[in-house]
C-alpha cells in the first residue's frame, strides 16, 4: 500500500527552486525516523 504524498508542498517547492539554480548549493534534510524524507526527495 503507497502511502500518499500530502502536506509537504513547501519543501518541494524549496528543493525544486534549489534544483534549477546555476552553481552549487547545500540541502539538508533531516528529521524523524518515517515521516517521508526520501519520498520527499523522490519527488
Amino acid at each position: 500500500m503507497e502511502i500518499p504524498f500530502v502536506d509537504r508542498e513547501a519543501e518541494l517547492k524549496l528543493l525544486n527552486k534549489e534544483w534549477e539554480k546555476e552553481g552549487f548549493s547545500l540541502v539538508i534534510i533531516y528529521g524523524r525516523r518515517r515521516v517521508g524524507k526520501s519520498k520527499l526527495l523522490k519527488e
